[in-house]
């Protein structure tokens, strides 16, 4: 099993095929600045270049809130196979790093200003969702490994770390976008967007366990 974990683990990070300290980093120029070269545009009225700002702002947001899981999920610990029990301590630590970049990035997503449409209200709360799913998947297999007391209870437990990682490995990071035009648009303008997208349109972080 371990090198399936440990090959997951590093894998989350080069899937995306950019570098995640580049996530973190934050914008050397003021946000009106940073969006000033993407509202001008031919015909656009006072109200339509003040919707498209807010919404490139938003997707923005929307964008460096995902990275804080990119950027958790770096971090993640190999699997230590050298006993059942050392297996079944790492697999926790390994979860609970996944948890803390799943709790900041509802968080982040949770604090984001209103979205600039319905369709872009769905396609967040979609995603939180499906994270708070995975958050709880995580949780009870951590339950089940932390409460492991000896080696046959541990080599069980082990087996509740494939769901959570697998579907963590399905995750489109920008899932939805691609059928809100409005969004589409914004995420090809917002820097932090354009980060996760640089190599593939629907960045993820891998194909899960196999």
């Amino acid at each position: 099993m371990r090198p399936r974990m440990t090959v997951l683990a590093a894998a989350v990070v080069t899937a995306l095929a950019f570098p995640v300290t580049a996530c973190g980093q934050q914008p050397t120029t003021q946000p009106r600045a940073q969006f000033d070269a993407t509202i001008a545009g031919p015909g656009m009225s006072a109200e339509e270049i003040r919707r498209q700002d807010a919404t490139t702002s938003w997707a923005d947001g929307y964008c460096r809130a995902v990275s804080e899981l990119v950027m958790s999920l770096s971090t993640m610990p190999d699997i230590d196979p050298s006993t059942p029990q050392q297996a079944s301590r790492t697999s926790s630590e390994l979860l609970g790093v996944m948890v803390g970049g799943l709790d900041r990035t509802i968080e982040s997503l949770d604090r984001l200003e209103p979205a600039p449409s319905r369709p872009a209200e769905q396609v967040k709360a979609k995603a939180v969702a499906n994270y708070k799913g995975i958050r709880k998947s995580a949780l009870n297999a951590m339950r089940a490994l932390d409460a492991a007391r000896d080696a046959e209870a541990s080599r069980a437990a082990i087996g509740s770390v494939r769901g959570p990682l697998e579907r963590i490995g399905r995750v489109n990071l920008l899932e939805g976008f691609a059928g809100v035009p409005e969004l589409s648009r914004a995420s090809a303008r917002a820097p932090a967007c354009r980060q996760l997208t640089d190599k593939d349109p629907a960045p993820r972080f891998g194909d899960g366990v196999r």
